[in-house]
């Protein structure tokens, strides 16, 4: 007889794990089900390269937002056409071009052929769709709404797609340039650079500092190119490796919200993001600890992760939100005026719903006004620049047509 391995809650929330012996994961569930337990992954005792084999095929999915977007308001529209779950989810596989999310889809109807629920089915690849796709899930099986909250699943996705365009199309100006100073630096240091530390250095006159500094600089290129070039990739990659570490994304997740012009906007990104899955977590039913609990893993924000889980914490001692998020300056005044308006009044997701479409406002005149305040910045640095060159370049000059004109008498 098989062995499974199982993973389930009691009625206090607290994780069991254990393996049990039966002919089917169906038996298994129904076993823990009548111990009262919560199930929440049941999965066959396999020999660990088998596992292993498992974890290959289905735990490198490249899902995109669009895709679980289409998803969740597709599998809303039939559900309340009336359409099986089953049958619903065999047509959006056959549907879906992204050929990673439909073998997801396959293995999720399988496992509910199986005697999973939609919500552990959904459990088991929460690394595709999200911590904030499965808690509204479970919510609305509880509720029995699940199609009601598939269709606030997708709104969020779509919502969430737009954000993160609007914060791209911002950074293609500054990048575009950056690319082009570079290779215009490029340019300068092996083809117009050279000609002129030639003319330079057959000068038989004082050359300025300016001029010194310019001409060391070529040299130290052209001379350790190897140093300089490889010096600074080498940073650039320690860089980005340390910045998708774990240690390095909690310290960047601190600073960026205090950088001059960027900081505002990952503020107001954040909070954006705070007001629309906590609004939409609490109108799918779930509590407050737990869609606090589900924000902070959405929020993709280590700093506001962990302010969010401390708000969590002192809810359970019996404090309300309000009361919870004054203790932190991130939150702004106006937004917890906003949460106390709606704890008084019992309408909080409404009023975070609004709290959201202001942010998201702010955001999108912030990124529109980007452009024109990062323009003035970037030309100074580049008319500094120009400056410098133009002087190390014209300084010499000036100085041998100066001793021209003295040798001549005039």
């Amino acid at each position: 007889m098989p062995s499974f391995v199982y993973r389930a809650r009691d009625f206090s929330g607290k994780l069991i794990e254990g393996k049990l012996e039966a002919q089917s994961e169906r038996e298994v569930a129904a076993v823990l089900r009548e111990r009262g337990y919560f199930v929440t992954a049941i999965q066959e005792d396999r020999p660990q390269f088998l596992q292993k084999e498992v974890r290959l095929s289905l735990g490198t999915q490249r899902v995109g937002l669009k895709d679980l977007a289409l998803f969740a308001r597709g599998l809303a529209v039939m559900l309340e056409a009336g359409v099986p779950l089953l049958s619903a989810l065999s047509s959006l596989a056959q549907q879906t071009s992204n050929r990673s999310f439909a073998t997801v889809i396959r293995d999720i109807a399988s496992k509910i052929e199986r005697g999973y629920s939609f919500s552990q089915a959904v459990a088991e690849h929460v690394n595709v769709f999200g911590r904030v796709f499965l808690g509204m899930v479970r919510s609305g099986e509880a509720g029995g709404s699940l199609d009601s909250a598939l269709s606030s699943l997708a709104d969020y996705f779509d919502w969430e797609k737009d954000l993160r365009d609007k914060v791209q199309s911002a950074m293609y100006y500054p990048v575009i340039l950056l690319v082009a100073m570079i290779a215009a630096s490029f340019f300068m240091v092996y083809f117009v650079f050279p000609q002129f530390v030639m003319l330079f250095e057959g000068l038989n006159i004082e050359l300025p500092l300016p001029t010194k500094l310019l001409l060391s600089m070529v040299r130290l290129v052209n001379t350790y190119w190897y140093a300089v070039y490889g010096g600074l990739l080498g940073s650039f990659a320690s860089f980005l490796l340390y910045a998708k570490s774990e240690r390095g994304r909690r310290w960047w997740d601190r600073k960026k919200h205090r950088l001059m012009l960027f900081g505002e906007l990952f503020q107001k990104l954040v909070l954006s993001r705070f007001s629309w899955v906590l609004s939409g977590l609490l109108r799918s039913g779930m509590s407050m600890v737990q869609a606090l609990e589900v924000t902070a893993e959405a929020v993709s924000d280590y700093y506001v992760a962990d302010i969010l889980r401390e708000i969590a914490s002192k809810i359970r001692q019996g404090r309300n939100l309000t009361q919870s998020m004054g203790d932190y300056s991130f939150f702004p005044p106006l937004l917890l005026q906003m949460v106390s308006v709606g704890e008084e009044s019992g309408n909080l997701e409404a009023t975070l719903k609004r709290a959201n479409e202001l942010y998201d406002k702010e955001v999108k005149i912030f990124v529109e006004r980007l452009s024109t305040m990062i323009e003035p910045i970037l030309t100074l640095i580049v008319g500094v620049g120009v400056f410098f060159i133009a002087l190390a370049f014209f300084m010499p000059i000036f100085e041998m047509a100066s001793q021209g004109m003295q040798s001549s008498g005039f």
